[in-house]
């Protein structure tokens, strides 16, 4: 089984280089399930339904927020009624749910999202490690996966470390950067620190470089825009699972530049 998960797409080149490097891949491998991180997709920030509706229609199995979950004011008129939205577990909201269950063949997959709290300021969160365990010890599955939506790297690398051999699959997201850390940890759990980003290669982090070299140069604070134009990149990673052993076997990145 091939489970591809794609890193935080942003904006409209982000759209634009999750349909062709999703073409690209599909025209090597067979993808049995597929997870984007959809936080970002909507002019950088949170998702509208139109595009949630279109990266279904992609063929995209779960999608997965973060601390921009409700950027966009629209998704409250229909997170409640989606059944592929898995928005931070340990944020206390009556909107959305932190995990979702679903069906591969004879296999149950459980995929669940929480933040970190390390230089997360502005969100009122859980402790993600207990908010974890809890979900961990009430909901049964075949296979775990969980995005890890965190600025730290110690606390994705602890977090991995800590739920190895409990979750399957451990992805960060939210920084942007794809790290280079792919592994399989004690032979159990596939992890990354960060997926990285899937949107405008010429940019910083998704926005127009030009503004936030501004803001560090203590100059005018401009409002942030996505960077339209230029070059692109795909970024994901690839999980082979052994359906016979029930274990994760391989873990690959990706990351394609157009």
């Amino acid at each position: 089984m091939k489970i591809l998960i794609v890193g935080d797409i942003y904006s409209k080149l982000g759209r634009k280089a999750f349909a062709s490097g999703l073409a690209k891949i599909k025209a090597k491998e067979t993808i049995n399930f597929l997870i984007v991180n959809g936080e970002n997709i909507t002019h950088g920030k949170g998702m509208n339904e139109k595009h949630y509706k279109w990266l279904l229609e992609q063929g995209v199995n779960v999608v997965t927020l973060g601390n921009h979950a409700f950027n966009n004011k629209e998704i409250f008129n229909y997170i409640n009624e989606a059944k592929n939205i898995v928005r931070p577990a340990n944020m206390e909201t009556e909107y959305g749910v932190g995990y979702v269950t679903k069906k591969y063949n004879d296999l149950t997959i459980t995929v669940i999202q929480v933040l970190g709290q390390v230089f997360m300021p502005g969100n009122n969160t859980k402790n993600p490690f207990l908010v974890v365990d809890e979900i961990l010890e009430n909901v049964k599955s075949d296979i775990y996966i969980c995005d890890f939506h965190g600025e730290a790297t110690s606390e994705a690398v602890a977090f991995g470390h800590y739920f190895t051999g409990k979750i399957d699959i451990i992805f960060g997201t939210h920084t942007h950067v794809q790290t280079n850390d792919a592994t399989i940890l004690n032979g159990k759990t596939a992890y990354i620190t960060d997926v990285g980003m899937t949107g405008a290669l010429e940019s910083v982090i998704g926005v127009q470089k030009d503004i936030i070299i501004s803001r560090f140069l203590g100059k005018e604070t401009l409002k942030f825009e996505p960077e339209n134009e230029g070059k692109t990149q795909f970024s994901a990673i690839l999980v082979e699972y052994d359906e016979q052993l029930k274990k994760v076997s391989k873990i690959e990145t990706i990351r394609i530049i157009e």
